[in-house]
């Protein structure tokens, strides 16, 4: 499902804002402190909700699910290989295959390996990138929750993601800035997914255990309560 369309059915169009410019590629940003992160910015702008029920824990076999209870896209998986596929029109949007040192997936017709399209920000962290067009941006990941930051406006967030561990359910929130671009939202969709999966994108020696108390602070608060 095209974002826009997404976007014109859950916000009003006296609501639509015009995206933010598109920049030259730049390096890398330093990664933000939560802390940084405008939590104004988060409650003031139109946005979408999705939720991926089963998200915390089984994320690669789960589906997103916007407010009106309409599911989005359905993520299947085996032990080779995960499939994020567009309700809407039966389309594969994505398939990631797992069963190689280096993952690999096609997404949008494209080949290419998880770890060049979601790359670590830098060595130490899980921290990762995500170039969208001209668009740079920084997934900021703890545990149970993350913040999507564009390098041209640092501390504006234009999407977030959080389990909540009663119901083992996934919340993600887009905001307009990345609905306004083209095809953003499915690259968003499939990045947490990825960020989610409990698998290695082939730049890490081993697994990330989420539960480990080394990967954890406090810098995030709650929302979509």
């Amino acid at each position: 499902m095209a974002a826009a369309a997404v976007y014109a059915t859950q916000v009003s169009a006296g609501e639509y804002l015009h995206p933010y410019g598109h920049h030259s590629a730049s390096p890398p940003p330093t990664p933000l402190s939560p802390t940084l992160v405008n939590s104004a910015h988060l409650t003031e702008r139109p946005s979408i909700k999705l939720r991926i029920p089963g998200g915390g824990s089984n994320i690669v076999n789960s589906a997103v699910i916007n407010s009106a209870g309409q599911s989005l896209y359905s993520v299947s998986s085996n032990s080779k290989r995960t499939t994020l596929v567009s309700c809407k029109d039966k389309v594969e949007v994505a398939t990631v295959e797992w069963d190689c040192a280096s993952p690999r997936m096609v997404f949008r017709r494209k080949k290419i390996r998880c770890k060049e399209w979601l790359p670590l920000a830098g060595p130490d962290t899980e921290t990762r990138m995500l170039t969208h067009g001209d668009v740079q941006l920084t997934w900021m990941n703890q545990p149970t929750s993350g913040y999507l930051i564009p390098a041209n406006r640092p501390g504006l967030a234009v999407a977030r993601w959080r389990v909540k561990s009663r119901t083992d359910e996934l919340r993600l929130e887009i905001f307009q800035e990345a609905l306004v671009e083209s095809g953003l939202l499915e690259a968003i969709v499939l990045s947490v997914v990825l960020l989610r999966s409990g698998r290695s994108l082939g730049d890490s020696s081993e697994l990330i255990d989420l539960s480990n108390p080394r990967y954890f602070s406090t810098g995030f608060g709650s929302f979509m309560r």
